[in-house]
């Protein structure tokens, strides 16, 4: 089966609502310091945003059958992160296959929301230098197409479905407190 590599924009754990529930997470487990193993110095950051994003992505998946009937699997999940928060935030790396991303884009090339928002994204402007004009990214050039749709079913996932407490995940711990 042909995959397609893509990147999900999902918003980053930068000051963002991911990394609130993160926080929000970590801070009900210390309990006030009931539970000293759970202090924000003893967390292992890597391996607990990657439960959350492991989660984040099957409801993801859920949500795209849901809302549109279909199906997309998401493999392999990695974090990408900047070494400075100051131009890009963290995207989640990852393979779909090629029948799937077909199926999805099709769907998504007539959609007016998703047209205003590629041509929003593509548009350079004062500070921002477009990789790829409107044309080129609605036809697909060099496999972008899927990249934009899933930042914009990503935007409106965390829009209407990301709340404190929806996303599952595991809090990892550096070490075990005494």
């Amino acid at each position: 089966m042909k995959q397609v590599e893509t990147t999900i924009n999902f918003g980053g754990f930068y000051h963002s609502i991911h990394d609130g529930n993160i926080e929000s997470m970590i801070e009900s487990s210390y309990d006030g310091g009931n539970y000293p193993e759970y202090h924000f110095d003893n967390i292992d950051h890597k391996k607990t945003e990657q439960s959350y994003i492991e989660d984040y992505c099957s409801k993801f998946t859920n949500y795209i059958f849901n809302e549109y009937g279909i199906n997309i699997n998401f493999k392999d999940l990695k974090i990408w992160s900047p070494s400075e928060y100051n131009f890009n935030t963290d995207k989640i790396d990852c393979f779909v296959s090629k029948s799937q991303s077909n199926k999805l884009t099709n769907h998504f090339k007539k959609n007016d929301d998703f047209l205003k928002f590629l041509k929003n994204r593509t548009q350079s402007c004062d500070g921002f230098w477009s990789f790829y004009t409107f044309d080129e990214a609605l036809n697909n050039k060099d496999n972008k197409l899927i990249m934009y749709l899933l930042e914009f079913l990503s935007n409106e996932f965390n829009e209407k479905e990301v709340v404190y407490g929806e996303i599952e995940f595991e809090i990892h711990l550096l070490k075990e407190v005494a």
